[in-house]
């Protein structure tokens, strides 16, 4: 277990080789949360290690080293670890503006029923075929509602008791055309591979296809926490959302940068060369740390 005596809440900010980038996130959030943070740094060889722990003699914050891990297999790792009544988890590449999303988040997650709290991402129809940015005809691909992760809070015992029954973070794709079959589901999935499969959605497969929010998709993709919602919501558990009520100004998120920096340039990820700079005016003019 990580020792964190005594904190009822605590903010997390997993870094991977984004040492300036995180320290933007982390700064943000002891100025404008006032939640205790830890700091994971996964194997890190950017010098990442060594830089957290200089700024630990101007900031107050935990710092420790952890195995690198898939992003969601991170997650349940830390929520099966971490004694504490809430956390607060924070990308790496998420600026903190001001606190008023996070008071929302905190107020909601102090309701009855509520597990965990922030924005949530409802589901709907992919657009682009999975892992490519090939077009897809609507009634294929399905996104499976979730929490936003980047910036979610979440009480620690009730997550835990699912986690420990099987249950994960983890993102995982669902073949759906004949799910009685794998093996049939997977043939069928390469069909999708052919744009002229990309635009026909095979309807006599749905006396088939499983039920999804309402849906009988070809295709299931649940990410980062979308299995932990399912598996919270058939124990009578609810996610506060606030996304109605959500401060545009309260929040700015670098979106993806790790995922640039480990696996290289996506259409959906910010360039975290290019994003640097940037970054580090804001850390020397709004914290004014030299490098």
């Amino acid at each position: 277990m990580i020792n964190v005596s005594g904190v009822p809440e605590l903010a997390v900010i997993i870094n991977v080789e984004t040492k300036y980038i995180s320290t933007l996130a982390l700064l943000g959030a002891l100025r404008h949360l006032s939640i205790p943070t830890l700091v994971i740094d996964c194997e890190s060889q950017d010098g990442s290690l060594e830089w957290f722990q200089s700024l630990q003699q101007k900031y107050d914050f935990q710092l420790m080293r952890a195995p690198r891990r898939p992003h969601g297999a991170a997650l349940d790792w830390i929520f099966q670890n971490i004694e504490v009544g809430s956390i607060l988890l924070i990308d790496s590449d998420m600026e903190i503006i001001t606190g008023e999303m996070f008071e929302l988040m905190r107020a909601r997650l102090r309701e009855g029923n509520m597990y965990g709290a922030g924005y949530f991402q409802q589901g709907g129809w992919l657009e682009k075929h999975y892992g490519t940015d090939q077009p897809l005809l609507p009634g294929i691909g399905f996104y499976e509602s979730r929490p936003w992760i980047p910036f979610a809070m979440f009480r620690v015992e009730p997550v835990r008791r699912v986690l420990s029954a099987g249950g994960s973070f983890s993102h995982v794709l669902l073949l759906n055309d004949v799910p009685q079959l794998p093996i049939l589901s997977r043939l069928l999935w390469h069909r999708l591979r052919f744009g002229v499969f990309r635009k026909s959605r095979l309807g006599m497969l749905d006396l088939l296809r499983r039920e999804y929010e309402g849906r009988k998709p070809s295709y299931v993709f649940c990410d980062t926490g979308a299995r932990l919602h399912n598996a919270m919501s058939k124990l009578g558990f609810s996610f506060g959302d606030v996304g109605a009520a959500i401060p545009p100004w309260s929040i700015r998120h670098l979106q993806g940068v790790t995922r640039d920096r480990l696996q290289g340039p996506s259409t959906d990820a910010c360039n975290a060369v290019a994003i640097e700079p940037t970054v580090l005016e804001k850390l020397r003019t709004d914290y004014g740390l030299s490098f």
